[in-house]
């Protein structure tokens, strides 16, 4: 059987998920891409067009989102657009009796997640979300060895990521400026490491955090100067309304520092800023009671590392040792070209990038014909999403905050203003 689907979103992500496409069809013929639809046709027809002669098979090219549901013969959806529109495309979709996958995050707030997860339910059909870092073989790796008792019993995890992005507007994409489309690299990227955080460590409790705007006033530069490395994926989109050069007004928080009790009783720290200039300090480390886990970067093919109190390392295959039942699962192991165990590994992060997301597709498929649930779906997109969000609202209160009440709604002063002025 063959699963037809459809990508919403052709701008830098979107092309990232045709290549993630294009990769997938290398190894597996059950997903065929019908269509691709973005405001801008020229935008989706580069996409559409790079499919076409990567597989032999162009989608159709749709510019209004309803007018595709009405017409193209699918399956699914795969949802790429900036975050105000994920909750109203999936929830059209499954309405319309698709399968969903949508870019992390899940939505724009967590009242637009809960309509999500609601309407999963109510329809049956799949709600997945493209949750991409916990997918790298290396994280597989990082988790197997933490649930042996590599490190013993985790204490304390500390995730800092400061940097500059030199006055620059993230991305170069202007919504992630904005407070009100989910913007600002807390909440923005932050999503990915509350996914890291909860996938290694299990279910967090509290979040107690501190917020802050430091820098108002943005530049839009070229992505070649902010992200040179993602450049020659996002040169055909276009930003409405703005030019390069231009000032934008940053209204989402730039800056957070905050602390975690998980479920555990382990604590962790998790810090992001990218206007720390002159200063760039990257540290994901997991403490336990027998030695410290050093996570390695995500989609860098770098093994994880292990230092004991006597410090002795033990990194590479070495680490194969202490979890010798660790094994990829199939699709992951046949997208690495058929291994199984793995410690580390050497590619391109393009490629690297594309076989995580073809994984993805793979992943909302298989739950859509096993009647079964993603890896990644409505609970936990809501997990991550309201850690990451839990650090905002515990700013506007002052006092800690329970991530079950972010998830719920119990707490949601800092969101109350965007999910009035989004109507939902």
């Amino acid at each position: 059987m063959t699963f037809k689907i459809a990508l919403v979103g052709c701008g830098g992500m979107g092309r990232r998920h045709a290549h993630g496409y294009i990769e997938l069809r290398k190894y597996f013929d059950t997903v065929e891409m019908m269509a691709v639809c973005d405001v801008h046709h020229d935008v989706a027809a580069t996409v559409a067009s790079e499919i076409g002669e990567a597989t032999g098979s162009t989608p159709d090219i749709y510019t209004d989102f309803d007018e595709m549901i009405a017409k193209a013969d699918l399956d699914g959806v795969a949802i790429v657009t900036s975050t105000p529109m994920h909750h109203r495309f999936a929830i059209k979709a499954m309405n319309a009796g698709l399968h969903v996958i949508t870019e992390k995050p899940m939505g724009l707030t967590l009242k637009a997640c809960r309509q999500m997860r609601d309407v999963s339910k109510a329809t049956g059909n799949v709600m997945a979300v493209a949750e991409n870092y916990r997918r790298d073989p290396m994280n597989r790796l990082t988790r197997a060895l933490i649930e042996a008792g590599a490190i013993g019993t985790p204490y304390f995890a500390l995730d800092i990521g400061v940097g500059s992005s030199n006055g620059a507007v993230m991305h170069s994409t202007v919504w992630r400026a904005k407070k009100e489309q989910a913007g600002g690299a807390p909440l923005d990227a932050g999503v990915h490491n509350a996914d890291m955080l909860l996938y290694l460590l299990g279910g967090a409790n509290t979040v107690f955090a501190e917020t802050t705007i430091n820098e108002k006033q943005r530049t839009l530069r070229p992505m070649s100067e902010v992200a040179p490395g993602l450049a020659a994926m996002y040169d055909h989109r276009k930003e409405d309304g703005f030019s390069i050069g231009d000032t934008v007004e940053q209204t989402a928080v730039d800056t957070a520092f905050a602390v975690i009790r998980f479920k555990s009783g382990a604590i962790g720290q998790l810090l992001m800023t990218d206007t720390s200039h002159g200063q760039s300090l990257g540290v994901s480390t997991i403490s336990g009671s027998e030695g410290t886990m050093y996570r390695p970067r995500s989609r860098s093919g770098e093994s994880p590392r292990i230092v004991r109190g006597d410090g002795s390392e033990v990194t590479g295959d070495a680490l194969l040792d202490l979890v010798p039942d660790f094994e990829l699962d199939d699709i992951t192991s046949t997208l690495w070209n058929g291994v199984k165990q793995i410690s580390s590994y050497d590619m391109d992060f393009r490629e690297i990038d594309s076989k995580i997301l073809a994984y993805e597709y793979l992943d909302m498929v298989q739950a859509a014909e096993t009647g079964g649930q993603p890896e990644v779906g409505p609970q936990e997109g809501m997990d991550a999403l309201a850690l990451a969000y839990a650090l905002m609202e515990s700013s506007v209160s002052g006092l800690p905050v329970s991530i079950e009440d972010v998830a719920e709604g119990r707490v949601s002063k800092f969101q109350d203003d965007i999910d009035a002025e989004m109507g939902i």
